[in-house]
This record gives C-alpha cells, structure tokens and sequence, in this order.
C-alpha cells in the first residue's frame, strides 16, 4: 500500500469526514491476516481509503480479487495510483443492484465490509446479499457502528442469525446507570417490555462494548438454517 497516498488523502477534510481512521484501517488488516481472504467485497469504496487498506491484506494473503460498489468512480482512480488496479473489481453500481447481481454469478467471499448508505433498511438489505456471499468462518465487518441505524442492523444480526461478535473498535464499558436498568429489565418483565428488548437483552450480553463501536466485525458460524415463521425480539 502507498502509505503516503493514504497520509494525503487523510488529510482532505472532506475525505477524512467520510473515510476509515487509521486504527479502523489497522483492524480491517489485522481481519485479513487472520482470515486470509482469497476473495473480498465492500459496499461503499468513497474515495477508496478503506479499500487501499483491505488490498494490501489480501495481496500478502494470496489474495485474488476485491470486489469495490459504489456509484461514485473517484476511489478506483486512487486503487489504480496505488497499484491495485488488477486486483480491484470495481463495480460502478448502488449495492442493491451490484450485490444481487454477485448472487446470481455464484459468486463466495470471506471478508466483507459494509459502509455504504446508512439507513436502516439499506444497511439490512445490504447484509442480506452479503450473507449470501459470504462463506462460513468469514467475517463481514461494518463501519460507523454507532449510528442509530446500524446499530438495530447489528443487533438483528446478534439475536436472529448464526453469526458471533469477533472484533470491535471504539467502544466504551457501560455505564453504573445502565448497569441498574438492565438488571431490573432482566428480572421484571413488565419493565423489560416497559424497556424495550436492547434493555434485558444488552449490548453487553451480546458480546459488544454498548457505547460508541465504531466499526464491529461479525464471524459467519453457520449458513442460515431458520424456520420460515422464525422471529425475535432485537
């Protein structure tokens, strides 16, 4: 990876409004290296900071191809300066175009990162596809954890699939407040429906720092095997 290509680019505020952090990029490597990844995919290249730290990973890895969506050309420019222009498939696409189109071309990943439109239902939709992609024992990792939004996705994710939290960056310990009300949500259940479920069943319990992840990571354990009425709380 160009370093310093990264350096400049962190330097735009405008980039580095949107783009990964250092410590978050470091994480995504340190995935990589542990997974070894032949295949990666990410939904939201931007201006291609999150992916020049993911194609490093993957080329000391043996890795064969990274799969880039996103609308917006400029980041693939920044992969080509950098290098990567023969491992990248870049797909010029929304990801609820490019990610079913994936599906139908059989396509099976290990690694991917989610940080594209930050809605709830884009986000959910998002992982819906990349799920299909994803192999068992991957991880699929996505950014900007906090935000209200992403965090019901994770949470759906925790309580209602087969996947495991695996890494985390930025989060912080709960609070004696929070502490208090969990614990009368657990033993009440009036309070706890009083609550909402996120109280009885918490963050914490689900294996998460419950304040303020930035980016969290989650290991495919098993590929989806619910019945067609299955439902829970999250």
């Amino acid at each position: 990876m160009n370093a310093s290509l990264v350096t400049e680019l962190l330097k735009n505020q405008e980039v580095r409004r949107t783009a990964i952090s250092a410590e978050e990029g470091a994480v995504l490597q340190k995935l990589i290296a542990e997974k070894c990844p032949k295949v990666t995919v990410e939904v939201g290249l931007g201006h291609g900071v999150s992916a020049l730290f993911i194609c490093k990973a993957p080329v000391k890895a043996g890795g064969r191809r990274h799969i880039a969506i996103e609308p917006n050309s400029s980041g693939i420019r920044n992969l080509e300066e950098a290098g990567f222009g023969s491992l990248v498939d870049f797909r010029q696409q929304k990801s609820h175009v490019a990610l079913p189109e994936l599906v139908a071309e059989g396509v099976r990943v290990d690694f991917a990162l989610i940080d594209g439109f930050h809605t709830f239902d884009h986000v959910l939709l998002d992982f819906f596809y990349v799920d299909k992609l994803l192999n068992v024992a991957g991880v699929v990792v996505f950014d900007d954890a906090e935000w209200p939004a992403i965090h019901r996705v994770w949470r759906f994710i925790a309580t209602n699939r087969a996947y495991r939290a695996y890494a985390e960056t930025g989060g912080r310990p709960v609070g004696r407040v929070s502490r208090m009300i969990s614990w009368c949500a657990r033993w009440s259940k009036v309070l706890g429906l009083l609550l909402q479920r996120r109280f009885s069943e918490t963050d914490e319990s689900l294996g998460f720092s419950p304040h303020g992840a930035s980016l969290i990571a989650f290991e495919k354990l098993a590929n989806d095997n619910r019945r067609w009425d299955f439902d829970r709380a999250f």
